[in-house]
């Protein structure tokens, strides 16, 4: 199982520096939060949306969250817009509808602010709410990326990685990628991974590889989850253990990663470091092309599937006629 480069998803909006807000709250900064967005403070009602929508201190509300962080982008507060699109991509206390999402992203990009541009980018490479367009995401996640956002120049380097929009140039995608992962973008990281373990536009080391997974994966990156399994399975860059190759395939597996599942399924299935149980294997393996019926091994996963469900259903073999049931001689 190898996962190759992808664009990172998008991301909320860094939130604004220390604010009013801050000065003010000295007993209870939600409710000082609250007064100062119901003032019209553009900055606090982001940072109040965004606490709603985290759990910070406040119960969980989306819906109100939007509506709050809607109010914050009128008021003129960029990061709020961002942050209002992203919720309306991923359906968050709305409706989910990526027109509304990409005109929110198109505001916050034109109001100079960064990660909404870079958003607004990975709408015209999934053409979410307008046409598919490489060579204007790219332009997008550049303006991002000289704007300093993180996820703006991990997206620039994986444009590059993959030759959308721009040329293909590992080495400026490696580049980038470090740039990003010095930053702190995990998905940055496990890209930089990505080339280490094929030796693109950086000298091929595998436990820069393995190690660049495992930061990754510890931060719940799935594809990098994955990727730290088959490399642990396989013995490279590091001790093989398929043991722990599996542990890694089950907690990728739970983050969404389909070959993760297919891979702990076909173990379950065979009995090949796990107890074999063909109905844990049957729900991997449907799992696995749920998450995505275009994954590598799809056609595999489909007649491990097939055989599986077979063994279920199958009759057990009879005993020899005149023999009792549960016994057998021995043959000489």
């Amino acid at each position: 199982m190898i996962r190759a480069i992808a664009l990172s998803f998008a991301l909320l909006a860094m939130l604004p520096g220390p604010s009013q807000a801050q000065e003010v709250a000295k007993i209870d900064p939600a409710v000082e939060l609250n007064v100062l967005c119901e003032d019209n403070d553009a900055s606090a009602c982001t940072r109040l949306g965004n606490r709603l929508l985290e759990g910070d201190g406040l119960a969980p509300d989306e819906a109100r969250a939007v509506a709050i962080l809607s109010k914050a982008c009128h008021l003129g507060d960029m990061p709020g817009c961002t942050m209002t699109g992203f919720a309306y991509s991923k359906g968050q206390g709305v409706t989910r509808s990526a027109d509304i999402a990409r005109a929110y992203y198109a505001y916050a990009c034109y109001g100079g602010e960064a990660t909404g541009c870079s958003n607004l980018g990975l709408a015209y490479i999934n053409g979410d709410g307008i046409s598919k367009d490489d060579h204007r995401a790219a332009a997008l996640f550049q303006q991002a990326c000289s704007s300093n956002s993180t996820a703006g120049c991990a997206n620039l380097g994986a444009s590059y990685s993959l030759g959308r929009g721009v040329p293909r140039n590992h080495h400026r995608a490696a580049r980038l990628f470090s740039q990003a992962c010095d930053a702190d973008d995990q998905h940055a990281c496990y890209n930089l991974g990505v080339l280490y373990r094929d030796g693109l536009g950086v000298g091929r080391n595998h436990k820069r590889a393995v190690a660049l997974f495992a930061q990754s994966c510890q931060a719940k990156d799935r594809s990098a989850c994955g990727n730290l399994a088959s490399m642990i399975d396989d013995g490279r860059g590091t001790a093989k253990d398929h043991q722990r190759a599996l542990e890694l395939h089950d907690e990728a597996c739970t983050l969404g990663e389909a070959e993760s599942c297919f891979t702990l399924g076909r173990a379950y299935q065979t009995g090949n470091g796990r107890e074999r149980d063909d109905f844990r294997a049957i729900a991997l393996l449907e799992r696995s092309l749920a998450l995505d019926p275009r994954t590598p091994s799809a056609g595999e996963a489909a007649k491990a599937l097939a055989i599986a469900r077979d063994a279920i259903v199958a009759p057990s073999i009879p005993a020899k006629v005149g023999e009792p049931e549960g016994h057998r001689a021995n043959e000489e």
